[in-house]
C-alpha cells in the first residue's frame, strides 16, 4: 500500500479531472494550446496556425479554432501542475522534452499512437519514427509497465556542438603545424583535443584551450557517446539503473580527465565565469554550447566556427565495442562516433482533451515537411522532419548545417522519471567530487546507482498486483 501511495503522489496529474481552458463558440471546435516560443517565433507560429485552421476546414468541412497562450519555457511544467489542481489544463502543451516522461508516468497524457488520426497518418510509431530527427522523436517514447507508447511529437529541437575561435587557432598556426595539427579545423577526438590544447593553452596570458559546464544536460553528450543508458527496463517494465558498468566508468573517467587535463579553464567550477562568457571574452578557444549563442558571439565580433563534439578515442572505441552513431558517416572516422544531447520542445496532448484527433492533426501539420522548411528558413532552426533537411537553403544561417550534422548523431535524454531528482540528488552531489578528484569514476557511478535506486527506482517500480 505504501508503494501505491508513493506512486499516486508521483502521478500528480491523475488526481483530478482535466478540462479545456477556453469555452467554445457555437459550432466551432476549440483547441487550447500553451506554447513557449520567443516573440519572433510566436509571430510565425500564429501564421502557421491560421493556415492549419483554414486547411482543416477545407479538408473536413468543420470549423475549428486554436486558442494560444504563452507560458515561459522554465515555468511550463510548474504551471501545468498548478493548472491540473485548478482544473484548467490546456488541450495541448509544448513542453521541455525532458518532462515528457514525468507527465506520461503521471498519467497526464494521451498516447498518440492510440489515436485513429495517428494510425491513419502513420500506421504505427515504428513507421513514423524515420520521418523525424531520431533523438527528438525518441524523447516522446515512454516505456511504462512493460509497454512502450508514443506520448509526444517533437516540435522544436536543438543540441550542443563544439564552438572554436578561428583567430586563436590562427595565432598558434606555426606551433600547431609543427605538431602535425591542422589550424583550420577543430579537434575530432579527445586525444586531438589534448594535442591542440597543449599548444592553445597559455598560462601567462591566462588563456585556456577549452572550458565545459558540469551540469547534467551539458554532459549528457559524453555519456551518450560512451553508450551509457542511465536506466533500463525489463519486459515487465521494472526499471533498474545502468551506470555501474564499463561504459559508465569510461564516461565518468573522461569527465574527470577533461577537468584535470591542464587545458581546461575551470568553466565547470562553481562560481566560475562559465564557458560562454569565457569564450566571449577570448579566455578560452573552445567550448560546448548551442545555436542560441551564435548571434551573440557574432555580434561581439568573434571569428568562430561550429564543429562536432570530440569523439571517444580509437582505443576507447575498440575497448568498449562502441558502434557508429551515424550511418551516413565513414565508420572509420571520428565523426561517426561523436554524439551530443538533445534539447527543445515536444508537443503533448493532455489526457482529457475533448478533441485529441484534431489536436494531433494540428501538431502533425506543424511538423510537416513544408511547414518545417518554412520554420527553418524564417527562423534558422533545425527542422524536426528529416525530409525538410534535403536541399534546405541555409545561406542566411551559416551554422545550421553543423548543428544538423550533430543532431544526426545525438541521443535522447534518458527515459528517467523524476528528472529533477536525477539531476539534484543523483548527479550533482557526485560530479563536483569527481572533477575535484575526491572520488574515483568507479565510486561515482556506484554512488549514483545507490541514490538512483532510492530516490527514483523505488518510486516507479511496482509489482504485478499493484498494476491493478
Amino acid at each position: 500500500m505504501k508503494r501505491i501511495l508513493r506512486h499516486l503522489l508521483f502521478s500528480f496529474l491523475a488526481l483530478l479531472p482535466i478540462h479545456a481552458v477556453a469555452a467554445e463558440e457555437e459550432g466551432v471546435k476549440t483547441i487550447s494550446l500553451w506554447q513557449c516560443f520567443r516573440v519572433e517565433e510566436t509571430a510565425v507560429f500564429r501564421e502557421i496556425m491560421d493556415d492549419f485552421v483554414a486547411d482543416y476546414e477545407k479538408r473536413h468541412g468543420e470549423r475549428i479554432k486554436v486558442n494560444m497562450q504563452y507560458v515561459s519555457f522554465d515555468d511550463m511544467f510548474t504551471k501545468l501542475r498548478t493548472a491540473a489542481l485548478a482544473n484548467i489544463t490546456p488541450d495541448v502543451a509544448f513542453i521541455d522534452s525532458i518532462k515528457v516522461t514525468d507527465l506520461a508516468f503521471g498519467k497526464a497524457l494521451t498516447p498518440l499512437d492510440d489515436l485513429p488520426s495517428f494510425k491513419e497518418r502513420y500506421g504505427t510509431k515504428e513507421k513514423a519514427a524515420p520521418e523525424f530527427v531520431a533523438a527528438a522523436f525518441d524523447a516522446g517514447l515512454v516505456e511504462r509497465l512493460g509497454e512502450k507508447k508514443l506520448y509526444a511529437l517533437p516540435v522544436q529541437t536543438t543540441t550542443i556542438a563544439l564552438f572554436w575561435n578561428k583567430d586563436m587557432f590562427k595565432a598558434k598556426e606555426r606551433e600547431l603545424r609543427a605538431a602535425n595539427l591542422d589550424p583550420t579545423r577543430a579537434p575530432q577526438d579527445w586525444d586531438e583535443l589534448y594535442a591542440y590544447g597543449r599548444i592553445l593553452t597559455d598560462p601567462k596570458q591566462k588563456v585556456s584551450a577549452f572550458a565545459f559546464s558540469s551540469s547534467l544536460w551539458f554532459t549528457f553528450g559524453v555519456f551518450n557517446m560512451y553508450d551509457v543508458k542511465f536506466i533500463e527496463y525489463d519486459e515487465q517494465g521494472r526499471a533498474r539503473p545502468s551506470l555501474d558498468n564499463k561504459n559508465g566508468i569510461a564516461a565518468a573517467s573522461r569527465l574527470q580527465w577533461i577537468a584535470n587535463s591542464g587545458i581546461e579553464g575551470g568553466g565547470w567550477q562553481r562560481g566560475s565565469l562559465g564557458p560562454d562568457p569565457m569564450f566571449l571574452n577570448r579566455r578560452v578557444a573552445m567550448i560546448l554550447t548551442g545555436p542560441w549563442n551564435t548571434e551573440n558571439f557574432a555580434n561581439a565580433g568573434l571569428n568562430f566556427d561550429v564543429s562536432l563534439v570530440p569523439a571517444p578515442t580509437r582505443k576507447e572505441i575498440e575497448e568498449l565495442g562502441l558502434q557508429p552513431l551515424d550511418p551516413e558517416e565513414d565508420p572509420n572516422s571520428a565523426a561517426a562516433f561523436s554524439s551530443s544531447n538533445i534539447g527543445g520542445q515536444s508537443g503533448v496532448i493532455l489526457r482529457t482533451c475533448k478533441y485529441p484527433d484534431i489536436a494531433f492533426e494540428m501538431m502533425d501539420y506543424f511538423t510537416s515537411e513544408a511547414v518545417q522548411r518554412r520554420w527553418a528558413s524564417q527562423l534558422g532552426q533545425s527542422p524536426v522532419r528529416r525530409a525538410a533537411w534535403k536541399n534546405l537553403d541555409t545561406t542566411k544561417y551559416p551554422f545550421m548545417k553543423a548543428f544538423m550534422r550533430q543532431l544526426a548523431k545525438s541521443k535522447r535524454i534518458p527515459q528517467v522519471p523524476l528528472y529533477a531528482n536525477l539531476e539534484n540528488d543523483v548527479y550533482n552531489p557526485q560530479v563536483d567530487l569527481l572533477l575535484n578528484k575526491q572520488i574515483t569514476p568507479e565510486a561515482m557511478v556506484k554512488r549514483m546507482e545507490d541514490v538512483m535506486n532510492r530516490v527514483i527506482i523505488s518510486k516507479i517500480n511496482i509489482t504485478p498486483d499493484e498494476k491493478k
